[in-house]
């Protein structure tokens, strides 16, 4: 049953992915069809044709390399050559600049469509965030990304317990998630080279400006400041991921279930589960969970791993609290302007050498498919906010000025337009062999990190609401 389970959240993934590429394709074949283009090829995927269609002209295939799309349009930028097609350079009818724009911007468009239908439900429904920025938690310590125990930088910076945070690098915030992504794309370097965010915060009536030297965490390096967001009160912690071969796993610890107790003492913190083990290390602790409405008590012996080079007793483990959450009921311009800005922020933090966001920190087609995987099983809700997510990041990276992508067509459309004379196509041609190399190059290498991060099993430190807390056992 839970193999049929995750085979379908999988599919679910898969398919939501084909459907924004579809979209994206449809617009530019709709557009084509619209202005008079020829439009012989439709392909979801790239590389040999598996199966498909013929009709009124156009070849609809699925092809063996499901990285995406193409639409064959020989008028704006052939593709035939790369794709495999017999003798792509024929005489055909010229198109005009606006045919040529207008066909290559229309996939990012109905992009944003897509996601602006999808915003316009969730305006409707609403979505749960953790929409307070006030802090709950300061860790006292964190495991930097070397595997490290350190001072806590929230801690060395003055960051209280009730403190609200404001901005972070003179970028305002408003909600813990938005707080996350701006402190990990974050480009402030001191002068002796370590990370530096300020962070402007509201404690009781007092506005205070703090500069803090954010730690790099987990394997992805991201910036963490050991900070948690609010609980509800008398949350208990949740287990999110269990890690096989460790005591927990073996004691038949399950995800989802709500540590209550132990050996009868109410878990009030991660503090205390630290602590706890610590203290009683060498014995079997009596565990007390709930699940399905009913507690339950599991005997579970920390361990030491050793073989790891650990030196604290640890259950194996990560676990998350249910922090405060709220209903809110966005519009869509509001929040088409989120996603475009979290994707500007990306994209700036990949090109200044002071950030700490790199190539490995992308997601391919395999992570995308991952993240929608998570959000399908977090709801529905959550599922199409992801894909309105993707979809405008879709059409802002199909927009950018590389050849191959739209931007590229655009760009040599352009050029073209200002020379007053058609560019060359084994210039073309060489660009795109060239850029769909790289391109291939750049999906092989994110995608490595993406099974590897898919594969990892989180370290104690890895809380999905911050990833800054180090007190999960």
């Amino acid at each position: 049953m839970q193999f049929l389970l995750n085979f379908w959240f999988i599919f679910t993934g898969i398919l939501a992915l084909g459907i924004c590429v579809f979209i994206h394709e449809f617009g530019h074949f709709i557009a084509a069809k619209k202005r008079g283009l020829i439009a012989d090829r439709f392909s979801i995927g790239f590389g040999p044709r598996l199966f498909g269609w013929h009709h009124k002209g156009t070849d609809f295939r699925i092809s063996l390399l499901p990285l995406g799309g193409y639409v064959s349009l020989p008028q704006l930028a052939d593709m035939g050559r790369l794709e495999g097609g017999e003798n792509p350079y024929k005489d055909l009818p010229p198109i005009t600049y606006s045919d040529k724009m207008i066909v290559a911007v229309m996939g990012a468009v109905f992009n944003l469509i897509f996601a602006f239908l999808i915003t316009l439900v969730l305006w409707g429904v609403g979505r749960e965030v953790i929409k307070s920025t006030t802090i709950g938690t300061v860790a006292q310590t964190i495991i930097n990304s070397d595997g490290i125990t350190v001072p806590s930088p929230a801690q060395q910076a003055g960051l209280q317990s009730g403190d609200t945070i404001l901005s972070v690098d003179g970028n305002p915030v408003s909600d813990w998630w938005d707080y996350m992504n701006t402190l990990a794309t974050g480009v402030g370097r001191s002068s002796d080279g370590r990370p530096q965010s300020i962070i402007e915060i509201q404690r009781d009536q007092e506005t205070l400006t703090l500069t803090t030297y954010p730690e790099l965490i987990s394997s992805e390096r991201m910036r963490a400041l050991g900070i948690l967001p609010q609980t509800d009160s008398n949350s208990a912690p949740i287990v999110l991921r269990l890690e096989p071969n460790m005591p927990a796993y073996q004691a038949g610890l399950q995800i989802q279930d709500r540590l209550i107790a132990l050996d009868g003492e109410p878990i009030t913190s991660g503090a205390f589960l630290k602590t706890y083990l610590t203290k009683n290390q060498n014995r079997s602790i009596d565990v007390t969970v709930k699940r399905n409405g009913q507690n339950l008590i599991l005997p579970i012996k920390p361990r030491i791993k050793t073989e790891a080079g650990e030196t604290e007793p640890r259950f194996g483990f990560a676990y998350d609290y249910d922090y405060k959450v709220q209903r809110i009921h966005e519009d869509p311009i509001t929040q088409l302007a989120g996603f475009v800005q979290t994707m500007q922020r990306t994209l700036y933090a990949l090109l200044n050498t002071n950030s700490d966001v790199g190539l490995k920190n992308m997601s391919g087609p395999v992570g995308i498919i991952h993240g929608l995987n998570i959000m399908a099983r977090q709801g529905w809700v959550d599922f199409i906010w992801f894909l309105a997510l993707i979809n405008v990041n879709l059409a802002i990276f199909n927009l950018l000025p590389i050849p191959v992508l739209d931007g590229g067509h655009m760009l040599f459309a352009t050029l073209s337009k200002i020379l007053r004379r058609p560019l060359p196509i084994s210039i073309m041609v060489n660009l795109q062999t060239a850029f769909v190399s790289l391109l291939l190059l750049f999906i092989v290498y994110v995608t490595f990190f993406d099974l590897r991060r898919i594969q990892l099993i989180p370290t104690p430190e890895e809380t999905p609401a911050s990833m800054e807390a180090t007190e999960a056992p």
